[in-house]
């Protein structure tokens, strides 16, 4: 009776190891997006976006839109040849009918994206990304954007600031993001892009493929002792 107690004992205690020895590792494991915002695809011109989407800028169909305006194009070229010089762009995927949004910014700072995202799940972590490129390749005053992600009463879950967006040659897009966790009750946030730099000079953007994923710790299991 003895010998059986022990061997129920040990029995249990290895289970017990073996579950223990399954470790998670928070590597920022990403799901599929439940959000992607990509502007859609078609021939120049996208419509233009849903009114509140943008506080300070207007829409022109324009693949070359002036100082205060946006549009939502597929590809742009030749633009401010003698001045900032615009890069020949397309969308940040390389899809030659993929639209993205083209933002030749107003004199002053503002919130230039703003959108509300319903479907969250309460207690899950999220990763909120864009990608974003100066469009400016030889000189000009450089983009400086600030996410903010609130609920909708305007009390703010995360915020990130991506810095001056340098120029860069060749043409390149490049993804800004932050980690946040929506709070209990709360499955919608609003998500706003504020640029923080004047107009003028330069301050041109692309903004693409924003996203909502959530993340969570990548497993890596293990069993200590194995014989084999």
């Amino acid at each position: 009776m003895h010998l059986k107690k022990c061997f129920l004992l040990v029995s249990c205690l290895l289970v017990f190891l073996l579950n223990y020895t399954t470790a998670q590792t928070c590597n920022g494991s990403l799901g599929d997006p439940i959000v992607n915002i990509n502007f859609g695809a078609g021939s120049n011109f996208g419509p233009a976006l849903s009114a509140g989407t943008t506080s300070s800028l207007q829409y022109q169909a324009a693949t070359c839109p002036n100082d205060g305006f946006y549009s939502i194009v597929n590809n742009t070229s030749g633009c401010w040849a003698s001045d900032v010089v615009w890069h020949t762009a397309t969308d940040h995927t390389g899809d030659a009918n993929g639209y993205f949004m083209l933002v030749n910014a107003s004199n002053q700072p503002s919130n230039f994206y703003i959108q509300t995202i319903n479907g969250l799940c309460e207690g899950t972590t999220y990763q909120f990304a864009a990608w974003l490129v100066n469009m400016c390749s030889a000189r000009g005053i450089n983009p400086n954007i600030t996410f903010t992600i609130e609920k909708t009463d305007g009390s703010i879950l995360a915020t990130y600031n991506t810095g001056d967006i340098p120029i860069i040659n060749p043409f390149t897009w490049t993804q800004y993001g932050v980690y946040f966790t929506a709070p209990v009750g709360v499955s919608t946030v609003v998500l706003r892009m504020r640029n923080n730099s004047p107009g003028g000079i330069g301050n041109d953007l692309g903004l693409d493929d924003i996203t909502f994923r959530p993340a969570g710790p990548a497993i890596e299991a293990s069993i200590v002792n194995h014989i084999t």
